[in-house]
Parts: structure tokens; sequence; C-alpha cells
């Protein structure tokens, strides 16, 4: 196949291989070339090596190019992947450790909450950038981003340029197969759901487990059970407990407001404040850990070793992961059809909601493209949660592609999590300051990596 997908932060540790394996194992994209793009050249070399050996590996027909040149992965290409971190782990001490000092804790801090600020006023610009590059270089190209915060990075991209864009999470799924399947003791793929929503704030809305209708299934597991049945699952290492979704967040929303939400808790809980109070112990009453730097950092190390191992002749694992990316980009360039969760333009596909605010649904993808599946209307309490985070982030995004502060200070001022009116102004004003050399680093060019 002559299809050319540019990676953007291509010298990933932990999404390039992983996302590389897929491709190898999907029949329709052998052949394609891979364009490995960063600025870092020992994170690009690594990358370039490790990949190369799974092709080897995987006997495959995928090209892959390595250049840190953003311009010379893009032209012509048909497909762009947005997989950066503007800032890297610099950046995320700022979003999390200045927050604290006014009492704030987030367990993630990409999405939400003065963090999920910070870090889109880092990243939609960048990601605009890119976007009125395709638009010179690859006008017809679709581009997927795996970027957080997903949800305001895509809506900055449609509402200031006109490149198709798909965001692409993987918390829906990961939700239904590994944590849901096992609790209701059924085959992940007995199990259909219907979607609304957006990023790290999705709705299952409905869904059924064969012929059977799931909620019901549910509640009746609730009838035997507390919320808090996995609220002391642990493993051993620090830097993977943290992200362990112990589900004790989503079943007492579904206990309490009839809505069953797909991310993992640690998500969920920063759209929920209450959850991470003081008598919460911050989250740790419902099984919630805040991932530190450090937890990260050694995520990374963990990864970066790997991939040494891998380029030094250790053994190739080639296992599909549970991300869509290659079987969404699959469909599109005129392979096996399927239904995918993606953030994408509301069309219409969640009535109650603003037109053109990027959503969370099922879509059918096809060589034609991509459409969204209605979900028709929504419950109350999911429309009183989702509707203020939806006003939220239209506040985030016009004050990323403006550049005016107002916009920022009235989000900041409704945010559930700003406990305190006095804190409005410090808090964003030390925020935008430590933020401001990775803003204006997004302006002009990639940097980082996730």
């Amino acid at each position: 196949m002559s299809v050319k997908i540019a990676f953007i932060g291509g010298g990933s540790v932990q999404w390039t291989t992983m996302l590389l394996t897929d491709m190898v194992l999907t029949h329709t994209l052998d052949g394609v070339e891979l364009v490995l793009q960063d600025i870092d050249a020992d994170a690009l070399a690594l990358a370039t090596r490790a990949s190369q050996r799974i092709v080897q590996e995987a006997q495959s027909r995928i090209r892959i190019m390595a250049t840190p040149d953003r311009e010379d992965a893009l032209l012509g290409a048909r497909f762009v992947i947005l997989c950066v971190a503007i800032g890297g782990l610099r950046a995320v001490r700022n979003d999390l450790e200045i927050p604290e000092r006014y009492g704030i804790w987030q367990p993630v801090g990409d999405t939400s909450g003065p963090g999920g600020l910070a870090r889109g006023l880092r990243h939609i610009p960048f990601a605009v950038r890119v976007a009125r590059e395709m638009e010179r270089l690859c006008p017809h190209a679709w581009l997927l981003n795996l970027t957080n915060p997903m949800t305001t990075i895509c809506r900055g991209v449609t509402r200031a340029t006109a490149i198709r864009t798909v965001g692409l999470c993987h918390e829906v799924d990961l939700f239904r197969r590994h944590r849901l399947a096992p609790l209701l003791k059924v085959p992940a793929d007995t199990i259909t759901v219907e979607v609304a929503g957006i990023n790290h704030l999705p709705a299952i809305v409905r869904f059924s487990v064969g012929d059977a209708d799931g909620a019901s299934r549910l509640r009746a597991w609730l009838s035997d059970h507390t919320p808090f049945e996995f609220v002391n699952d642990h493993v051993p290492e620090p830097h993977r407990d943290v992200f362990r979704d112990r589900l004790a967040v989503k079943l007492s929303l579904f206990d309490q407001l009839g809505v069953l939400f797909g991310a993992g808790d640690r998500h969920l809980a920063e759209f929920f404040p209450s959850f991470l109070s003081e008598a919460s112990g911050r989250g740790t009453r419902y099984g919630v850990l805040l991932t530190t730097v450090e937890h990260r950092a050694e995520n990374a190390r963990v990864r970066r070793a790997r991939l040494d191992a891998l380029v030094q002749g250790g053994p190739v694992e080639l296992v599909p992961s549970d991300e869509t990316l290659a079987p969404v980009v699959a469909a599109l360039a005129g392979g096996p059809t399927g239904r995918f969760i993606v953030n994408m333009p509301n069309v219409g596909q969640i009535d109650a909601l603003p037109r053109d605010v990027v959503v969370e649904s099922a879509a059918e993808v096809d060589a034609l493209g991509v459409r969204p599946i209605a979900v028709g209307a929504l419950p109350q309490p999911l429309y009183a949660a989702l509707a203020p985070h939806v006003a939220w982030q239209e506040l985030v995004v016009e004050s990323a592609l403006t550049g005016r502060r107002e916009p920022a200070r009235a989000a900041m001022a409704i945010d559930p999590v700003v406990h305190d009116p006095a804190i409005v102004d410090p808090l964003l004003d030390e925020l935008q300051a430590a933020n401001a050399p990775f803003v204006d680093a997004g302006r002009r060019t990639a940097a980082g990596r996730m």
C-alpha cells in the first residue's frame, strides 16, 4: 500500500513501538511508509532502530523513515499522528505542584482542572500550527490525535483549520475489556456499548451483554457488592499501581446518578472533585492515587530500558495493544470497516450539547470517512455533569487560540476544583508564568515526548 503516515512525536518511548506493532499486525497497512519525526535526536534514533527491528522480526513491508524536520514528515502524508508532550515532565511538574500549593490535588492533571488548563494552553497552539502546516503540505490528510487534553486540542484544530481531525482514546475500551467484562464474568466481545460524553468523561449511556440489558446486570451485581469491592486491589510496583482502576468512583456515580462513566477513576475523579477532598484522603478512600512526576519518570525509564533491550537483540513481542489507531487508519485506507470510539465535532451525535464542540462517541469508520453514531436524548444527570465542562473547555480553547487571559481567568473561576475565589488570580498568574517558555516553544516547534 502506497500510503505515507507521519508520526509527529515519533521518538516516544511509550507510543511508537506499540502503535507500530499494531500496524505490522494489520494486513491492510503492509507496505505503508511510516515517517517518525521528533526534535530529540537521541530519542528519534532509538525509536527508529527499535521500529526497524520490529518490522524485521514481523517480516513486514512497512518502511520506517526518520527526520527531525516536521515539514519533510508532513509533505504528502495521508495520515498524521500527533503524539507530543510539550515541556515534558518539567511542565507536568508545574501543572501538578503549583495547584497543590493552593490545596488542589490532581491524580492526572492533563484534561480538567488547573493542570488541564495549563496543558491545553501549551498544546493547542502547537497542534493548530501542525494543522496549518498540513493545510499547505497534505491538505487532505487525517489528523489522528493521541495527545491530551484531547478534547480541547481537537476543538482548537477544527475551529481554526479545515483539517479533518479525530481524537482516539483507549479509556472506554480498556474499561469494557479489562474491568467490566471480568466483573460481570462474561467475554468482552459480548459487551456492546453506546457512548456519549467528552474525553475522560465519556458515559456508557446503554450497554448490552449479549441480548441482556447491561445496566440491569450491573445493578444486580451492586445489590450483592459495594462500590468499594476492589478498592484495596494493588500491584507491587508503585509506578504501575497508581494507574490501576479500582472502580469505586465510577460505581459510586452509577449508584447515585444511574450513569456509568467509561474512563478510569483517576480521570473521572478530576471532574467530580469531592472524590479528591481532604475528607476522602485526596482520593485514597476511593482507590484513586496521585500520579506524581516521579511515577511518570519511572514509567519512562522502564519503557526506555525495554527499547534499549530490543535494539540490542532482545525478544520482540508481536502482541496487539488496546489502541484503535491501526484499525482506524486501515478502515480509512480502504481496509476492514469498523466501529470505534472517537472524539470529533458534534454534528448531532449528542443532540443536547452545542454543535461543533468536540465530543466523544462511537462512530462507523470506512474509506468514505468517519460517521458518528447518534445516541438520542441524554439522561438529565449526565447532561448536568457534561454541560459545565463543555463550557469550561470552550473557554480554554478561546484563550489558547487568541492568547487572551480573560477566557483562562473565567475558566479558572468556574472550575469546580477551585475552592476559593481568592486563589483564581494568583494561581493563574503562577501557572502562566511557569507555562510561558513552553507555550512559546509550542508556537515555534515541537518539544518533548510521551
